[in-house]
């Protein structure tokens, strides 16, 4: 019986060093990735999905964002599916899933352990704050073209401004000398 206790407490601690490797890796990558467009760093992690879960070899990880979807390989349809929501800035805007390819006995959620249900929920808040990163790192570079844009108006106003000048001065005195010829005469 201590045997069979030592045998599923190794098993768990089996299972939990899995879940935080996963839990690392994305968190490396999504610290390192600041120059890799997004659908790269989603695919990245997309492969890291199913060695994290209890049956990696029927697992599939799959995440959708938008009108995205990222696949760890080709999936096919499957009852056992755990998944969770990708929520940005308050909008879901998609869902991070693991996919059992067969059948297993049931756990905590389905197929599923419950340490696994705090797992697909922890990587979906940090596939979110990736994708929100990513998200505040285009407004930016947009906010940034449209302060040059408004730097670079600026700029040709001014000019048009002492072109203006330039042009009215010497206008006014031909102008004036007009005027006087015209009264002269």
């Amino acid at each position: 019986m201590a045997r069979q206790r030592n045998l599923d407490t190794e098993a768990k601690l089996i299972e939990r060093v899995k879940e935080l490797t996963c839990l690392y890796k994305v968190g490396q990558i999504a610290n390192a990735q600041f120059d890799t467009p997004l659908h790269n760093v989603l695919q990245s992690i997309v492969e890291l999905l199913p060695p994290a879960w209890q049956y990696p070899e029927i697992a599939l990880g799959r995440i959708i964002l938008d009108e995205n979807v990222y696949f760890s390989e080709n999936c096919s349809k499957s009852e056992a599916v755990q998944s969770a929501p990708i929520i940005v800035r308050g909008i879901c805007r998609g869902r991070v899933e693991v996919i059992y390819l067969e059948e297993r006995e049931e756990q905590c959620e389905g197929p599923f352990l419950q340490e696994e249900r705090s797992l697909i929920d922890a990587l979906a808040r940090e596939i979110s704050g990736i994708v929100e990163r990513y998200q505040i790192r285009s407004e930016k570079a947009e906010l940034e073209e449209q302060l040059r844009h408004s730097d670079r108006l600026a700029t040709l106003g001014q000019l048009a401004a002492g072109v203006a000048h330039e042009l009215n001065e010497p206008l006014g005195n031909i102008l004036g000398f007009a005027q006087l010829a015209q009264k002269t005469e």
